[in-house]
């Protein structure tokens, strides 16, 4: 009898691998699971919502903080020449230079003469710039009319590459003197 229990016993193994957890360990996982399922703690606001928050954060009106404007400024000037270095051009890329990926540790791209030939010679900005506007692509300008505020700036730098269809316009305008796009989205589209 004992010979044939562990066979028994042996052949559930098989199909039932024993786990590291204890058995009321594992329940209690799923009762979690299943709690969480059916009463959920956490759910995504969506876009109003998300655009309510910030206008009760900031209150009625926005105040330009001058003196954080101004130590900004000497913080970036003291680290680099961001008037020339903010942007790739033929002048500060030259073909052969070794560009590491932000963030990407292991991948690195080289400038060759297809991408060289894309930059452009000198830096976009003409300074001084007085009004600027960065949008990106996240969705929150949907149905917002910002499109013609977006195009009275300056300077528009747009980010990974929006859409600038007639559709969207309205919402996000149609100016653009740069476009910033990350590898990933240059390499899909």
């Amino acid at each position: 009898q004992r010979c044939g229990r562990r066979r028994r016993m042996a052949g559930l193994a098989w199909k039932w691998p024993r786990t590291r957890l204890p058995v009321g360990a594992s329940a209690l996982g799923v009762f979690v699971l299943c709690w969480l399922y059916v009463f959920p703690v956490y759910r995504l606001p969506d876009e109003k919502e998300i655009v309510q928050g910030v206008l009760l954060q900031q209150g009625k009106a926005w105040r330009r903080n001058h003196t954080a404007v101004a130590l900004f400024r000497k913080l970036l000037e003291e680290c680099c020449d961001p008037g020339q270095l903010f942007a790739m051009t033929k002048l500060n890329s030259p073909m052969g230079k070794n560009l590491w990926f932000d963030g990407e540790f292991l991948y690195s791209f080289t400038i060759d003469n297809a991408t060289y030939s894309l930059f452009p010679q000198a830096t976009p900005f003409q300074l001084p710039l007085k009004k600027c506007s960065v949008v990106g692509n996240g969705g929150i300008l949907k149905k917002s009319g910002c499109g013609k505020q977006i195009d009275q700036a300056d300077f528009v730098m747009r980010c990974n590459l929006p859409p600038l269809t007639s559709e969207y316009s309205k919402d996000v305008g149609l100016k653009t003197q740069l476009v910033t796009a990350n590898p990933s989205i240059i390499q899909k589209r």
